[in-house]
Formats: structure tokens, C-alpha cells, sequence
């Protein structure tokens, strides 16, 4: 029934593809900005994170003092502790045009800086006046190379490298520099200030029995695992802002519109071979026999279609590598997908089943 016309068999699995390509691009987008905004947060290599209080995400961080980096050093089971600082700044290009950047301070381990460089060192943060800004965004900020000067608020500074891969999600490019450069060009935080402290268990610590000491010595503060940081931030940006309501919902209607070119597929074979379904039921088939015969046909259909849907979406996410907006999914998340699809197909399959189910068999004679 399916093969005998094949342009519509075509054109049926075509869709079906597109609409999976649309639910699974969606989700892809999700799954993409989640990890672009908790990219810092899980590349830092740190268990624990010390905030103040009631900090919504990583790019809203208010400032703490930086004796906190000290006194949790202090805490039993503590390999290392530094500080982190993180502002909002005002980027001026040579061309005079200015952008707003977010601006990260780096500590002498540098961490929570850029995980990999495209050009020049990670250590050359620690020069006075040198910022590091990442590859993506070069010419976004008017940067041709290591080496070129631009203002932050009115003060000069150097490039002294080129990341790779730190993307942004307020579109407001990272820019790296150390944190007492960092304060010098924020001129809201004070020189014994930082935004965060990061700190790492040492081998053989039980990390909920450090948190838990490491919260009561550090008064008017947060500490939270770095998993914990990291679902805040996304729970903020995904939800609170409604961004990743928006997403979901789009995808919900790349389902929904696979649904229904199925049910109108299935509908219309189902009407061109009713005499063959009457058939079959006047000659002793059962309904779940017939109703077998509806739904392998949506699998069929379903599955072709999801095939492709998947080598688009994965040709998608090849060519988003090099781009800051990337399509990233999981396992359990495609998974997830496929099955609601394979779902929402055989859901799509009820009118057919209807057709099938109400038939008489006495047509076929009266024909």
C-alpha cells in the first residue's frame, strides 16, 4: 500500500524528516545554549563555588571580600581556594563604536579562564593592560590580532591572546584579563573584592562535609557545587527569562506538525485500500489484524522519516561547530526525541484506525 504510490510515499517521509529536523534543531538550540552559558562554570575544575547571597546566575554575580579566598583555604579538606571576578564593562573598537562585553578576572591559577587558546598564552593575562578575547567574536570587537589596543571605558588595553570555543549567550562577548587589571578597569569594586571564590576538594575529602563547614565559616554567603551553580544559571536564563519556554514550545510544534501529515497520510492510504481492508475482514481477519497493518505503516513512515530528520539535524550541528550559536544534543535527550516522534506517530495513526475498525465487510460484495 505504501510503495504503490511512491510520490506521495516520498513526499510523506520528506515532511516527516523536516518536522523532526525542526523538533530536533529546537532542542539542539536548548541543549547548545545550556552549554554555552554553564561553559565557564564546568571548565573551571573546581568543586565548590562561594557567592553572595541570593546570586542568580554566573553573569550576575555582586561583589564579596576577598578575604573569603583565604578563609576558605582555611576549611579542612581543601586543596586550593582563589578568587574570580566577573563585571559588565564597556568595549570601545578602534572604529570608536563601543559594545558591552562581560568582563572575567582570573586569579594566579587562572582559573575559570579560557580552556583552550587559539593564539598566545593564557598566562599573558598577568601583564598589566593585556585582555585575552576569544576568536568568535574578533571581528564582532574590531580585533585583527594578538597585539591590536582598544578602551575599556576610557583605558587602554592590549591583546595579548586569542581563545577558542568560549562562546557567550547574552551576546556580549567574554573578555579575560587578571583580576586586579579587571578592577581597575571596572571602578565599581573596591581592591579587596572579588565576585566568586573557587575552591577544589582535596583528594580523599568528602565534598558535602566540606560545603557544609565551609558554609557555616563563611557568614552572608552562598556555596554551591559546581553542578548545583551551573543548574541555577540555567534555570535562570531557561526559565525565569522564558527564552527556553519559547524553544521548548517551538519544538512542540515541529511534533505537532509531523503529527499531522501523518494522520492525513495514514487517512488518505487507508481510504484508497478500504475495499482491500473490507476484504481481508470478509475473509476472516480480525480487527487487531488490521489495526497491526495501520500501525506498521506509521512506523514505516515514521521511522523514514526520523531517519532523515537526523542526518539533517546532524549535518546541522557539523556546520554550527565554528559558530556561537551551536546545535548540541545529548544521548538521553535524542533518545527522547525519537520516542516521543515514534509516539506522536502512532497517535497520528488513529483515524486510520477508526476507518479500519468501523469498516463492513458486506461492502466489498456491494462493490
Amino acid at each position: 500500500m505504501l510503495l504503490h504510490n511512491r510520490p506521495r510515499l516520498a513526499f510523506t517521509i520528506a515532511g516527516i524528516a523536516v518536522a523532526f529536523f525542526l523538533a530536533a534543531a529546537q532542542f539542539g538550540l536548548l541543549v547548545g545554549w545550556i552549554n554555552t552559558l554553564t561553559a565557564l562554570i564546568r571548565h573551571a575544575r573546581a568543586d565548590l563555588w562561594v557567592m553572595a547571597e541570593q546570586t542568580p546566575a554566573f553573569d550576575y554575580g555582586t561583589a564579596i571580600p576577598r578575604q573569603r579566598v583565604n578563609q576558605a583555604r582555611s576549611v579542612p579538606g581543601v586543596a586550593w581556594a582563589e578568587g574570580l571576578f566577573m563585571g559588565w564593562n564597556i568595549w570601545q573598537r578602534p572604529d570608536g563604536r563601543r559594545i558591552n562585553v562581560e568582563l572575567v578576572g582570573l586569579d594566579v591559577s587562572h582559573r575559570g579562564g579560557p580552556w583552550e587558546m587559539h593564539a598566545g598564552e593564557l598566562t599573558s593575562v598577568r601583564r598589566s593592560g593585556v585582555v585575552i578575547v576569544d576568536e568568535l567574536f574578533t571581528a564582532a570587537l574590531g580585533v585583527r590580532g594578538i597585539g591590536d589596543t582598544v578602551e575599556l571605558i576610557g583605558q587602554r588595553a592590549e591583546i595579548g591572546g586569542i581563545s577558542r570555543g568560549v562562546r557567550t549567550f547574552t551576546a556580549s562577548p567574554f573578555v579575560f584579563t587578571s583580576i586586579e587589571q579587571a578592577i581597575r578597569y571596572d571602578r565599581r569594586y573596591r581592591d579587596n573584592e572579588v565576585t566568586y571564590v573557587l575552591a577544589q576538594c582535596a583528594p580523599g575529602a568528602d565534598l558535602p562535609t566540606v560545603q557544609a563547614e565551609m558554609r557555616r565559616r563563611l557568614p552572608h554567603t552562598e556555596v554551591l557545587t559546581t553542578r548545583e551553580f551551573a543548574v541555577r544559571s540555567a534555570r535562570y536564563w531557561m526559565l525565569e527569562t522564558g527564552v527556553g519556554i519559547t524553544v521548548v514550545l517551538t519544538a512542540a510544534l515541529g511534533l505537532g506538525v509531523g503529527a499531522v501529515i501523518m494522520s492525513q497520510t495514514l487517512f488518505a492510504i487507508t481510504n484508497d485500500y478500504l475495499a482491500h481492508y473490507a476484504a481481508l475482514r470478509a475473509l476472516g481477519f480480525h480487527a487487531p489484524s488490521l489495526v497491526a497493518c495501520v500501525l506498521t505503516q506509521a512506523l514505516l513512515l515514521g521511522t523514514a522519516g526520523i531517519a532523515g530528520g537526523t542526518a539533517l539535524f546532524f549535518l546541522a550541528a557539523r556546520v554550527s561547530v565554528r559558530t556561537s550559536i551551536p546545535l548540541e544534543t545529548t544521548p538521553p535527550v535524542f533518545a527522547a526525541l525519537v520516542v516521543a516522534s515514534l509516539a506522536t506517530c502512532l497517535l497520528a495513526s488513529w483515524l486510520a484506525m477508526r476507518t479500519v475498525l468501523r469498516l463492513d465487510p458486506v461492502s466489498v460484495f456491494a462493490r
